[in-house]
């Protein structure tokens, strides 16, 4: 949690206490330092309330231009030049992109200012992961990846929110899609232990590097910039899925 110091006045402000052990002769001595946090932390608010309101602001001229190009895409590129309607699904498969990274930054914004309200109800987890394997199929085919559910994968109740959930495994088989090579399988398992219900994502990609593993779930986290960007991802997706798992508990 955090820590706080009291002022001679009684007001308190957020402090960070750092801690050093100094050999000295046969002994040790501890050196402290307490260092009033309240700038710091004045500043990094103002940066997410910066990023929030810019996110907002963009996100309905971004739909009005997103859903235009659509259109064009869907009726128009037929009757347009191969060069036009190139670039025409270019500034369209962007334009969602965009679109995607926004709502992601709102997302993990609402969840770190404890704004999303969780509906917990129980939820069969298997019909669950079908579903999202259903609707991610498309999304994999554009990758030539086959995603499968294992077998041997069990049934079970959780008490959990059906959205959130559900927004966990999508974001988990978009990653396992993205970096897997082409007609590789995606398998994805639900297993049952005494109380406890298991949801695995297995890709035969390059993997996580070893260096980064304790970065992944990190905002804008990226192992391998190049391919990562190539990849279209926003570096946000393990993040959101950390934290709807611990608020689900």
């Amino acid at each position: 949690g955090d820590l706080f110091g009291l002022g001679k006045d009684g007001t308190e402000f957020p402090v960070e206490v750092d801690l050093n052990p100094i050999r000295a002769g046969e002994g040790f001595l501890v050196l402290g330092v307490i260092v009033d946090t309240s700038e710091r932390k004045r500043m990094d608010r103002l940066k997410d309330e910066f990023v929030s309101t810019v996110s907002h602001e963009l996100r309905t001229p971004l739909t009005s231009i997103s859903g235009s190009l659509g259109l064009l895409v869907g009726q128009w590129s037929g009757k347009l030049p191969q060069s036009a309607a190139r670039l025409l699904a270019i500034a369209y498969k962007n334009s969602q992109r965009l679109i995607r990274l926004l709502n992601d930054i709102l997302d993990i914004e609402k969840l770190e200012s404890g704004r999303v309200v969780f509906n917990l109800t129980r939820v069969d987890v298997r019909l669950l992961v079908e579903q999202a394997i259903e609707d991610n199929r498309g999304f994999a085919e554009g990758y030539g990846v086959h995603v499968q559910l294992d077998a041997a994968s069990g049934d079970g109740e959780v008490n959990a929110d059906p959205d959130r959930l559900a927004q966990v495994v999508t974001n988990l088989l978009s990653n396992a899609i993205k970096f897997s090579p082409a007609d590789e399988e995606v398998l994805v398992a639900v297993e049952k232990i005494d109380d406890i219900v298991r949801i695995s994502v297995r890709d035969h990609g390059s993997g996580v590097p070893v260096d980064f593993k304790e970065h992944i779930f990190a905002k804008f986290a990226q192992a391998d910039g190049t391919n990562s960007r190539q990849k279209g991802g926003t570096g946000l997706g393990l993040s959101i899925v950390k934290q709807i798992v611990e608020r689900l508990g």
